[in-house]
């Protein structure tokens, strides 16, 4: 007799949990930002010179605003170490960005021209633009793992010999 009332109870408790909403925020199976997202990266980076005879390496974050669906502005800060002889030398760079980036679902290219600087002591101290290409790979609506390749010369030195920074990293949209 005592099995009746516990299977009863049972039985309203499923159908009450039946009942009511799910209140989870719904999957979104379209991948990338959305205008007004935020995007965080960081990576490890190398900049090498233009004869790829000379190259440090490193670390970079940045964080990024959405203008538009495609259109972003990054402020990037890597910092680069060069052993250079018997010393281990600094560098920092501190870049702006602006990129347009296509959206193809899960695979995002993008181009960018950056606008910045570099200084430090594996480095002369100088402020460089360029271009800057990269490829953006979503694993979820808001994960992503991207490289990217760039060419910066100086200002002062329109396409003199310039440097090459490259990264690979992982970025979030928020």
């Amino acid at each position: 007799m005592t099995k009746l009332p516990i299977a009863l109870s049972l039985l309203a408790l499923s159908s009450v949990a039946a009942a009511e909403p799910d209140t989870a925020a719904p999957y979104t199976p379209d991948p990338g930002p959305h205008k007004g997202n935020w995007e965080a990266t960081l990576t490890g980076t190398g900049l090498s010179s233009d004869d790829f005879d000379s190259s440090n390496f490193g670390m970079t974050a940045s964080l990024g605003y959405y203008m538009s669906e495609n259109v972003i502005f990054t402020l990037k800060q890597g910092v680069q170490l060069d052993d250079n002889d018997d010393a281990t030398l600094a560098a920092g760079r501190t870049i702006l960005q602006a990129a347009y980036q296509w959206d193809r679902g899960k695979w995002q290219p993008y181009i960018g021209m950056n606008v910045g600087g570099v200084y430090g002591g594996a480095v002369d101290n100088e402020a460089v633009a360029g271009p800057e290409i990269g490829l953006k790979y979503f694993v979820n609506e808001s994960t992503f793992v991207f490289g990217n390749i760039g060419y910066e010369v100086p200002v002062d030195e329109c396409c003199g010999d310039g440097v090459v920074p490259y990264s690979v990293g992982i970025g979030f949209d928020f």
